[in-house]
């Protein structure tokens, strides 16, 4: 049984997301984009757990469901953020953990509440470092998973630039070793990890960490897994398994901090400054400050293999955006929603277009074109960099004319 899969999102409760988060708005999405299995996030924060427990009903163990959409299951998730002090520099990471039920979850939620406020924010900031939490963790059940999230982005990736650490093993100290899978966040790719040598025998996966349930946000990443039976325990065992699955990744390109560079939000005359890594420059020359260094950026300075490992993954974008590209207006254009769950209602979901051969039949030309270059890897991104998202553009193709703002070079 194939399952696309999204492990990383988040509740109306976490900093930054939409108030319109339900379970109902999750599952009700999720089942038109073609998504079978979601974190729940936020499972920690009472108030979400309370609505979790209202609203879904067991499947098998550790797998639930909404009755009125038993198509899409869910398995109990939350990110945390760990804030400890290592060689006197204050660390703050994230990571994503899975509970295989309530009774562990409970214990784990007494365990962290000593150590932080977990009603404060759906994504709790605990006070301990990870060999202290993940031991703790482990001694609860031997099941939960920890996964580090966005392991590169500058802010709260584990190998981020403002993490400051030069391995996964410097991080994590002896708790490496209950570490099995790696998030690799919007901005990166499994090719350009697997230039880091202790990560070789760790298994990638590719998350949304969406902050609503809008069609372009939830699943705009995912891993597609493969099991017999939908139980908790079969799902972790084959995330486990490098090269066992397919990750659905952007291209990092197209991520908000693959560059070096400044967001203009930080100049008082209101222009971006981004560079690439083999650019000497390390402070902006609009303020002086330090560049937030990007991805790119920590792969050259972190790599030390160039390994031709074979990941099996597929760079997609949202389908949603690419429709608005051609069409003109935003992904909240009621026009553009009905033209996007038409063509998803033939496809018996979004990633069946870009892994299968598309029913778009009665789409404008412009817009089967589009779907064919993406399909084809005929398409690229101005680099994103400090929080701005990369800007999509085409390979030159003659007979391609747009009218659109979808740029064709």
């Amino acid at each position: 049984m194939n399952l696309i899969s999204d492990f990383h999102i988040h509740s109306k409760y976490s900093g930054g997301t939409s108030n319109k988060i339900s379970i109902q708005s999750i599952s009700r999405n999720s089942n038109i984009k073609g998504i079978h299995l979601l974190g729940t996030g936020d499972c920690l924060h009472y108030k979400w757990l309370e609505e979790l427990k209202k609203t879904l009903t067991t499947y098998s163990p550790g797998i639930f469901y909404y009755e009125k959409i038993p198509n899409v299951k869910f398995l109990l998730q939350t990110e945390i953020e760990l804030i400890w002090k290592h060689n006197l520099e204050l660390k703050k990471v994230h990571f994503v953990l899975l509970f295989p039920d309530y009774s562990i979850l409970d214990q784990v939620h007494d365990f962290l509440s000593k150590y932080g406020n977990l009603d404060e924010d759906g994504r709790p900031k605990i006070y301990l470092d990870p060999e202290a939490c993940f031991s703790n963790l482990k001694e609860i059940s031997q099941i939960i998973e920890i996964i580090p999230a966005h392991i590169l982005t500058p802010y709260f990736g584990i190998l981020g630039s403002k993490s400051n650490f030069e391995s996964m093993k410097e991080a994590l100290g002896s708790s490496f070793r209950y570490i099995n899978v790696i998030e690799s966040g919007l901005s990166a790719d499994p090719f350009m990890i697997r230039q880091l040598s202790e990560l070789n025998n760790i298994s990638i996966i590719s998350n949304s960490d969406a902050h609503s349930t809008n069609f372009h946000r939830i699943g705009r990443e995912a891993t597609l897994i493969n099991i017999k039976n939908i139980t908790y325990t079969n799902v972790i065992s084959a995330i486990k398994k490098t090269n066992k699955i397919r990750t659905f990744e952007f291209k990092p390109q197209a991520g908000k901090y693959f560059f070096n560079g400044h967001n203009k939000k930080k100049h008082l005359n209101r222009l971006h400054y981004c560079c690439s890594p083999t650019c000497i420059e390390s402070r902006c020359p609009y303020c002086n400050e330090t560049l937030t260094k990007g991805v790119l950026s920590r792969i050259y300075e972190l790599r030390d293999q160039f390994f031709d490992y074979r990941e099996n993954y597929q760079y997609i974008l949202p389908l949603l955006e690419l429709i608005c590209k051609i069409n003109g207006g935003t992904v909240y254009d009621k026009n553009n929603i009905q033209d996007y769950i038409e063509l998803l209602s033939k496809n018996r979901g979004e990633y069946n277009i870009w892994n299968k051969r598309s029913n778009i039949d009665g789409c404008s030309p412009n817009l089967i074109k589009s779907i064919n270059l993406i399909k084809n890897n005929k398409f690229f991104f101005t680099p994103g960099y400090d929080g701005v998202y990369g800007q999509l553009k085409f390979i030159r193709d003659n007979s391609f004319e747009s009218k659109t703002s979808c740029a064709v070079i």
